[in-house]
């Protein structure tokens, strides 16, 4: 092909490339005539000094303009592409626009060899990134999103990654002492400090103060076990000498969780939502001053327990298949006769056998797909509710609700219509909130049991006695029960702080109007202690039933009315 043609067309191929999406420019490198051709829009972004140029001067000229902390990055992944150990060029970097400004943007590209391995062509596209709003503009890094996108790429290729995510300690204090602006600085200078320290890594940042860092491995490079605990000391220390604000330096500290997975089977999301989990850990030991990377004693534990939660969550994808509910009785005080219901969370893997809720929810209340299966959990309790409640007309059904439902905006329109659409009456619902509940902005709390309430439901304080529990609690929330954590009336006849604990308890809540309800009820000896001693409403525990399913609960009944 004659060259002015080839130019012609390859323009027309840059003009319908770079017009796809704002922010993408197309190149084009023929070995042939050792010549490169740049798309205009490339040209006007970087200034660059015309649409061809020789190939070695358009290279140098094109590395001289990346980021001095990115060039060594970029041009080792380059030569891996030129000594045929890849055919693609897929890297992130920051590159100096025609303005002077470092702009992030990535290749991603293509290069092609004749049958004898000889260079042909290379062609692809730079991504402007904050053209096409996949960056985060504080900080010039990526966002989760081309994180997510970036582990698929890895589980197509079938590589093993490693994923590690670090935050602020108490960053709050740093925007209330020095102001939004100083803080966004700190942000930004954190960002800098990981680069230096990413050790071949891509760096992310996240929602909040949360960053990212997340690097590829050969399957069978042990390095994978050992990456990231240096890194991540490595930048606490850079933070030890203080971060320059405008007017003195700034001192912060981190805290991070990581996982790593040689497994494509596993999907990225389920890897983010172990970090999370293993960052929220780190969070909760104020004392721990190193990564704590998920399930770190074991290798093969780690790697079974992420199969499984993999499992899990994919489940909830496909209808919440494999999950199902239990039921365990809860009995009158004074009746001594069926008065309600609790429903519990069963999930069950062919491979795993049948798995208990405390052995997988708090890990996927990390997950934004866990509403989903709360949204499942009170749909099917409604509609397994409604043959006893024909029977016994004011009988309740306990349901409980996680932290992440509560925090969703959208949580008061869904819980009215999964109601409306049971028919279940609402006086025969009490949700239960789960002891995480209580981590939750105690305003946004109120206002969500008032809400269920207002619509005729019943609400319930569970695990009372335990974690975050306080007798403040009931000041601060309406609530129209609670429910004694089984661990709190553990030999209760032997231990009299307990006894006086448990008798301060229920008469603040009487007095308040709530019912008090004793869980893990074992024996008829301590059911009628605590009936004799204790101003309670209700029991529960394994004396008169461990949770069994819905058909076995009917069949039952007869023995608790």
């Amino acid at each position: 092909m004659e060259d002015y043609l080839k130019v012609r067309y390859f323009d027309e191929l840059f003009d319908i490339f770079s017009s796809q999406k704002e922010g993408w420019y197309a190149f084009y490198a023929d070995y042939t005539h050792d010549k490169v051709h740049w798309s205009q829009e490339m040209v006007d972004f970087l200034g660059l000094p015309a649409r061809i140029m020789d190939n070695d001067a358009a290279l140098s000229l094109y590395v001289s303009l990346i980021h001095p902390d990115d060039r060594e990055q970029f041009e080792q992944e380059a030569k891996r592409m030129f000594d045929g150990e890849k055919d693609e060029l897929n890297v992130p970097y920051r590159i100096k626009n025609k303005d002077g400004i470092y702009t992030m943007v990535a290749t991603f590209s293509k290069f092609k060899r004749d049958g004898e391995g000889k260079p042909v062509f290379y062609a692809g596209s730079v991504i402007n990134y904050e053209k096409s709003y996949q960056v985060e503009p504080t900080t010039g890094l990526f966002t989760t999103q081309q994180m997510i996108e970036l582990m698929e790429q890895y589980k197509k290729q079938d590589k093993s990654y490693f994923l590690m995510l670090f935050s602020v300690r108490d960053f709050s204090s740093v925007n209330n002492n020095y102001g939004y602006i100083e803080g966004n600085r700190v942000l930004r200078s954190l960002a800098d400090i990981a680069r230096l320290h990413r050790n071949g890594a891509e760096i992310f940042k996240l929602e909040g103060t949360k960053f990212a860092m997340l690097k590829a491995f050969d399957k069978g490079d042990e390095s994978i076990h050992t990456f990231g605990v240096s890194e991540f000391d490595n930048i606490r220390k850079h933070l030890q000498e203080g971060v320059q604000a405008k007017y003195k330096k700034i001192f912060i500290d981190i805290y991070g969780g990581a996982v790593y997975t040689d497994d494509s089977e596993i999907t990225p999301n389920t890897v983010y939502t172990s970090a999370l989990f293993a960052l929220a850990k780190a969070k909760e030991n104020t004392s721990l001053d190193s990564l704590n990377v998920f399930n770190q004693s074991s290798i093969l534990e780690d790697r079974k327990r992420l199969l499984m939660y993999n499992e899990i969550r994919e489940s909830i994808r496909f209808d919440c298949k494999g999950f199902f509910l239990v039921y365990q009785p809860i009995i009158g005080k004074d009746s001594n006769r069926l008065v309600s219901m609790e429903a519990l969370l069963r999930w069950y893997g062919d491979e795993f056998g049948e798995i208990f809720p405390g052995t997988f929810i708090e890990w996927l209340e990390k997950d934004a797909i866990f509403y989903d299966l709360g949204k499942w959990i009170i749909k099917t309790a409604l509609e397994d509710a409604k043959d006893i409640i024909k029977i016994i007309p004011d009988f309740i059904v306990n349901i409980n609700l996680a932290y992440p439902q509560l925090g969703r905006d959208e949580f008061e329109e869904e819980l009215k219509h999964l109601v409306e659409e049971s028919g279940v009456n609402p006086k025969n619902i009490r949700l239960e909130l789960t002891e995480r509940c209580k981590l939750l902005d105690k305003k946004l709390l109120r206002r969500r049991l008032e809400y269920i309430q207002s619509l005729g439901m019943q609400t319930s304080l569970d695990d009372f006695g335990t974690g975050y529990s306080a007798i403040n609690l009931l000041f601060d929330v309406p609530t129209n029960q609670i429910k004694i954590d089984r661990s709190f009336i553990m030999n209760i006849q032997n231990e009299e702080p307990k006894r006086i604990m448990l008798k301060a308890i229920v008469d603040c809540a009487r007095v308040l109007g709530a019912h008090v309800c004793v869980e893990g009820i074992e024996t008829e000896e301590l059911a009628n202690y605590v009936k004799e001693n204790f101003n309670i409403t209700s029991l529960q525990g394994f004396y008169y039933s461990r949770p069994i399913q819905l058909e076995e609960f009917k069949k039952s009944m007869h023995k608790w009315m």
